[in-house]
């Protein structure tokens, strides 16, 4: 869950905590009173209800096993916290995995949940950050209505609820409004003369500056495939009008909390490299991945059907010391557009990435940036060789690292060259199935040029174990790196599947054992493919490379496609049965509703399961619904891959889903430090 803005009250210093259990209720109070945050324990709702009618706690921390069933939670807070306006705060710490649990915190308005029984010192922690998360400025909304009379509606609501808010009735004035009165949060209609609201959102998502700004549709449009796609192009909610007041405020301020969490996950110190004062890789990448995401099925991420223009990213480095770097990071950031993101990529590499009006635009300016880079390296007397080099977002290239991968390898190959003329990855226009290239991808795992790349799988049901999805990326001796999408299908026809699977599975244990022996162990879902499962010494193999690092206790997840599984059913039944003996345990990639699944399913006993994305994204709730029940019914648990916002978190939580994943979550990156315990 989420870091709430705490409201401002005579008493934000003071948590009221309903507990049963006293130990537990005094070993916090210790630990916060070393914090310098009063805290005050009850053992029953009676007292609890007594305490909160005399006076307003800043925070109300809720113990689960205050109540016999979930579905008291929700009445009793409630009652604890009626006659105040705004209510507390509400933070619930839960004793069971019970997804009925979360469910009712949830509908009781709940801001944060957290797994309990944890570290008392860890929690008065978490707790004194809470509480050191408000606010004295209110916030800010921006309110889009065609319509005068609905917009001071809504005004009128959010003011009544402490924020400050602007309307703005033509649609048009949209952008110089954003400028003016920087709001925290936009209110947007959907249908309005002269520009749409998915078409105004659209635009407002292509700027840098206004990727994480929240957007909430507010719309009498009951289509929901209408509402489906101002979700997709990068709305955060959507409420049909006519709204209840309570509920448009809970909305509004639920998304504000939310915003809130993704500001204080990645502050402005981690997002800004100090040497340059541009911003770092992380960020870029992060924002290729929102990019990659609002992307339609078949369409390229650098496409944008509302505008006129192109996506591309510029890539320079230079062969020089540091001063070198910082005088290039100088004249990138006084050429740059507004909307273009600079970031540093590595040592002395900097990426911009930029939107133009036509292709050709875009190799203009990167031909430009290159030549006024080389020529401030040479007036200042800089004995630098400079690359340069582009790369277009197009081609159906749907992985972030890739991409800046393939603009680097330009740049690179112009710096080779040991001039300042511009380098083009065409890469886009090339046929993949080139024997060249599969022979460099079969040379790169042989000699061991692979990154592993690790996805958090966040479980809904409160569970605190760190479990990430890894997957690797091939290096190319020329720097270019590969996803397993462009280099599956080489190393297939190369019959060299075998190779990639024991390294990857191989690399997999040694980061497991590591983790281990710092005290920090991590469950790690490791894909191998059939072209190694097919081997005789297969299993054999993998219990043999467990012992060696032992990790008896700490065995990996196998996953396995279930197409190939189908195709190879009664390897894969013998398979499964021999590292179910090992404690090895399953997950079937690609669930989808079809023969296949069900077939695959049956016969093997899996834990768990994942579904395939186009049936997460989908629009139909019942087939869902019906594929996670189907899924569940043969003992596994799920997991919903590419989740891509909270409107698809919600669908997912109300069917059952286990487990998430998605670039809403975290997307790959090279480190595992997703917080599993602040979700």
């Amino acid at each position: 869950m989420l870091t709430p803005r705490l409201r401002e009250t005579e008493t934000a210093g003071r948590i009221l905590f309903l507990t049963p259990d006293r130990d537990a209720a005094d070993a916090l109070q210790a630990a916060l009173n070393r914090r310098s945050i009063r805290c005050e324990s009850c053992a029953t709702p009676a007292e609890a209800i007594a305490r909160c009618a005399s006076e307003m706690p800043a925070l109300l921390l809720f113990d689960t096993r205050s109540v016999s069933e979930p579905e008291a939670l929700g009445p009793l807070t409630a009652r604890i916290l009626a006659g105040h306006s705004p209510a507390s705060p509400l933070v619930v710490l839960a004793h069971s995995e019970d997804i009925r649990f979360r469910l009712a915190a949830m509908r009781a308005g709940a801001e944060v949940y957290l797994p309990f029984p944890r570290e008392t010192g860890e929690l008065a922690d978490r707790l004194a950050r809470l509480l050191g998360a408000q606010r004295k400025e209110p916030d800010r909304i921006l309110v889009v209505d065609d319509q005068p009379v609905a917009a001071l509606f809504a005004s009128r609501i959010l003011q009544g609820a402490g924020m400050v808010t602007e309307r703005v009735c033509d649609p048009l004035e949209v952008m110089q409004a954003l400028d003016r009165f920087a709001p925290d949060l936009v209110l947007m209609d959907l249908h309005m003369p002269g520009a749409s609201g998915i078409e105004l959102t659209g635009i407002i998502r292509d700027e840098e500056r206004f990727a994480d700004l929240p957007i909430i549709f507010l719309s009498s449009e009951l289509d929901p495939e209408q509402q489906i796609a101002a979700l997709r192009i990068g709305g955060d909610d959507f409420l049909a009008k006519p709204v209840a007041p309570d509920r448009l405020v809970e909305r509004v301020q639920q998304r504000l909390l939310r915003a809130r969490e993704r500001t204080r996950r990645q502050p402005g110190a981690e997002t800004i490299d100090r040497s340059t004062g541009l911003a770092t890789r992380d960020r870029l990448l992060k924002r290729l991945d929102q990019l990659i995401g609002l992307a339609r099925p078949n369409q390229p991420p650098g496409a944008n059907p509302r505008q006129a223009g192109q996506r591309g990213l510029v890539y320079l480095e230079v062969d020089g010391d540091a001063q070198a770097l910082e005088r290039m990071a100088a004249v990138v950031a006084g050429r740059i557009q507004e909307g273009d993101l600079a970031a540093r990529v590595g040592e002395r590499a900097i990426a911009v990435l930029i939107r133009r009006g036509t292709h050709l635009a875009l190799a203009e300016f990167a031909q430009a940036l290159t030549y006024q880079v080389g020529q401030a390296l040479a007036d200042d007397g800089m004995a630098a060789d400079l690359g340069g080099g582009w790369y277009p977002l197009v081609g159906g290239c749907n992985d972030s690292v890739t991409l800046l991968s393939r603009a680097g390898k330009a740049a690179r190959l112009s710096l080779r060259h040991g001039h300042r003329d511009l380098g083009h990855d065409a890469r886009a226009d090339q046929d993949e199935e080139d024997l060249a290239l599969q022979s460099a991808v079969v040379q790169a795992i042989r000699a061991g040029r692979l990154q592993l790349l690790f996805e958090p799988i966040v479980a809904l049901t409160g569970t605190e174990a760190e479990r990430y999805e890894v997957t690797p990326r091939i290096c190319l001796s020329d720097g270019e790196l590969l996803a397993p999408s462009d280099f599956a299908p080489l190393l297939a026809r190369a019959n060299a599947g075998a190779d990639l699977d024991r390294w990857l599975l191989t690399a997999g244990l040694n980061v497991m054992r590591e983790r281990l022996s710092a005290g920090q162990p991590v469950q790690l879902f490791l894909h191998q493919s059939f072209a190694g499962v097919a081997a005789e010494d297969w299993v054999e193999w993998v219990r043999d490379q467990i012992n060696e690092r032992d990790l008896i206790r700490q065995r990996p997840i196998v996953q396995l496609e279930v197409a190939e599984a189908d195709a190879n059913l009664e390897l894969a039944i013998g398979r499964s049965d021999q590292l179910r003996r090992l404690g090895i345990r399953l997950c079937l990639n690609g669930i989808d509703r079809d023969m296949r699944s069900s077939r695959v399913l049956q016969a093997i006993p899996a834990h768990f399961a994942r579904i395939v994305r186009r049936a997460v994204q989908g629009p139909n709730a019942e087939a869902l619904a019906g594929l996670i029940w189907s899924v569940k019914s043969s003992g596994a648990k799920v997991i919903a891959t590419g989740v891509d916002g909270p409107d698809t978190i919600g669908r997912l939580f109300g069917a059952g889903v286990d487990f998430i994943q998605g670039p809403y979550v975290q997307p790959p990156t090279g480190v595992m430090d997703y917080d599993f315990m602040g979700v």
